[in-house]
């Protein structure tokens, strides 16, 4: 009949669902893109922000083994300072003269005496919690508490987990060399020195952002102990430092009559403070 419409072919109906499934289509693909841009979008940002954080302490680092270089070398020479100019690292640094206790003790046989016991001052960088885990490294020096001149280092600089985050820390150990002598009324004169880097009389700082700080040394100071002793010993210098303990031993030459042990303490003070430039 002419009023009547012709039925719709197989190929008109796929063609009028197709036309309704492009557009669904179309939303799904923009959809998938949208997530997959803002998913890669954080992740580069993260990168980034880590990247910063990783950098920031490297920088921060080798700041402080500058400083502590600028304090090995104003040691042991009354007068002489050095300067070291810290950036902005996101952190903060601490000068903590009480820190860093240390006891230094001398054993000969049943003899046995206190040559040291004091704090020797402590330097902290505070870092803010960062992704970069890297608690428990040394940057210069080791554990050990108390060490003789085959050591290349008195320093002691590492990084350790505290409260706030990772802290690089800088402290000093002491350090024994010793020698042997000639005779005085039949004994053998030996010889030991303990080297002492001492920071308490530093001024107390917490500051952020850039900074100057300077290292003088104010003086050095000696004091002698003198033993005699008939018989052969081993002389045990132990230290504790900050609760950790160490010993290191000198053999003791013995002359026709003993033994003379001539111990003395050398004592660098170093004042760490903010230089205004």
């Amino acid at each position: 009949m002419g009023g009547q419409k012709a039925p719709r072919s197989l190929f008109d109906r796929l063609s009028s669902a197709g036309g309704l499934a492009t557009p669904v289509s179309m939303l799904a693909i923009f959809f998938s893109l949208t997530l997959v841009s803002t998913i890669t979008y954080y992740y580069a940002i993260n990168r980034v922000d880590t990247k910063k954080e990783g950098l920031k302490m490297i920088a921060a680092e080798e700041k402080m083994l500058d400083l502590e270089e600028a304090i090995s070398a104003a040691a042991w020479s009354p007068g002489s300072a050095r300067m070291t100019v810290f950036s902005d690292y996101g952190g903060e640094l601490h000068v903590e003269p009480r820190g860093n206790h240390l006891e230094i003790n001398v054993a000969m046989g049943e003899q046995s005496q206190v040559l040291f016991n004091s704090s020797t001052g402590l330097v902290l960088y505070q870092l803010p919690s960062v992704s970069l885990n890297r608690g428990g490294s040394w940057l210069r020096g080791d554990r050990r508490t108390i060490v003789n001149r085959s050591s290349a280092y008195q320093a002691q600089v590492r990084i350790e987990l505290g409260g706030e985050g990772q802290e690089l820390r800088i402290g000093y150990r002491p350090l024994v060399s010793s020698s042997t002598g000639g005779l005085a009324a039949g004994r053998r004169v030996n010889n030991i020195r303990i080297y002492v880097i001492n920071m308490n009389g530093s001024e107390a700082l917490s500051l952020g952002g850039a900074l100057n700080l300077g290292a003088l040394c104010s003086g050095v100071s000696s004091r002698v102990h003198i033993h005699n002793l008939s018989s052969a010993v081993t002389v045990s210098i132990t230290a504790t430092l900050d609760g950790s303990e160490g010993t290191v031993e000198v053999p003791i030459a013995v002359g026709p009559s003993g033994s003379t042990i001539r111990i003395e303490v050398l004592v660098s003070r170093i004042e760490l403070r903010k230089v205004s430039i």
